[in-house]
């Protein structure tokens, strides 16, 4: 008999020495979703928060973090949240920054998040909240609208550009040919005609740009053998392209802002281009709420991953009587006697 109960005694104290952890609770209270942009960016991250009060549970939860969910199960690969665990006492208020950072590459417009909460207590025993909260979030177009400032306006005066667009260095000397991986501007005039608007009127609108490997141009008709159907097939195909090549380019940016018709300025942004190759480019600029593209600037851009030491800055051989060759693998530029 007294060896049996020295038996469950010693049983009894195994059970209570295991660690507090292995157990489990719940607590429950409110949480809400707020400050959600009405479309989440598929460039730049994009935040909003969680705000969370419980009245029922353990005095404090520590290392209280949101469980959440992404739905369809597929989207989830391509969604990245990030946020700091917090301390709550009970009956009290907590807000949770998230920063949801989302893979261009993600091929739904629309996602769905729900979210539980957990946390533990002084003992660390997990805690799991009683409910769960939902939401839906939009994705936002191809042809992204940067919410952060990564661009700079200058004054119309302050430099001559005879395009309406073009790639310099950090010297503001124009280029042609750019060298992978180098940190290169475009500057893009944004002037509208005030045929359409009012004396002083202010209206949103969008220039930005886009970078598509290999030659994506659409060849004009030439000869005596270029019918007017032929010309016609040529500009309803170019004004496709113009409307539809940014939102389809791997490599695009642009920017909301607000233009007034008398004051036309000029916006210089950065770009970098990892990989050797000729690029079809495009800078073009919108009306924010017109689905055609107002004004496009389509042509090449050479990418290569170096430079001869015979350039200048302005790519032109130094030398006299030379002329320079890219190689036709894209990966060097050189200079050549004739």
């Amino acid at each position: 008999m007294k060896t049996r109960l020295l038996t469950i005694l010693a049983f009894a104290g195994l059970l209570i020495s295991i660690p507090s952890t292995f157990a489990s609770g719940s607590f429950h209270g409110t949480s809400s979703f707020e400050n959600v942009p009405s479309e989440i960016s598929r460039h730049f991250s994009s935040t909003f928060d969680l705000r969370l009060q419980y009245t029922v549970g353990p005095w404090t939860l520590e290392e209280l973090v949101p469980v959440i969910e992404i739905t369809p199960e597929n989207a989830a690969l391509h969604v990245h949240l990030d946020f700091e665990p917090v301390s709550l006492p009970k009956n009290s208020i907590a807000r949770i920054p998230v920063t949801i950072t989302v893979d261009p590459a993600i091929e739904y417009d629309k996602i769905f998040l729900s979210m539980s909460f957990e946390g533990t207590d002084s003992r660390e025993t997990i805690f799991k909240s009683g409910w769960t909260d939902s939401l839906i979030l939009s994705l936002g177009p191809r042809d992204e609208i940067s919410r952060q400032v990564d661009y700079e306006k200058i004054s119309w005066d302050d430099l001559e550009i005879r395009n309406d667009a073009a790639i310099f260095t950090k010297n503001m000397i124009p280029r042609s040919v750019i060298k992978a991986g180098e940190k290169f501007f475009v500057i893009q005039k944004v002037d509208f005609s005030d045929d359409n608007f009012a004396k002083n009127s202010t209206f949103d609108a969008i220039v930005g740009y886009a970078f598509e490997k290999g030659d994506k141009m659409i060849p004009f008709p030439k000869g005596q053998n270029a019918t007017d159907d032929d010309h016609e097939k040529f500009g309803t195909d170019m004004r496709k392209l113009n409307n539809e090549f940014y939102h389809n380019a791997k490599f695009a940016k642009s920017f909301e802002l607000k233009v007034n018709s008398e004051k036309p300025f000029l916006v210089k942004s950065s770009f970098a281009l990892s990989e050797s190759g000729l690029y079809t480019h495009q800078f073009y600029k919108k009306l924010k709420y017109s689905p055609a593209v107002s004004n496009s600037n389509m042509g090449s851009t050479i990418v290569v991953d170096k430079f001869s030491k015979a350039l200048s800055e302005n790519i032109s051989c130094s030398n006299d009587g030379h002329r320079f060759l890219i190689k036709h693998d894209y990966s060097a530029v050189v200079c050549v006697s004739s």
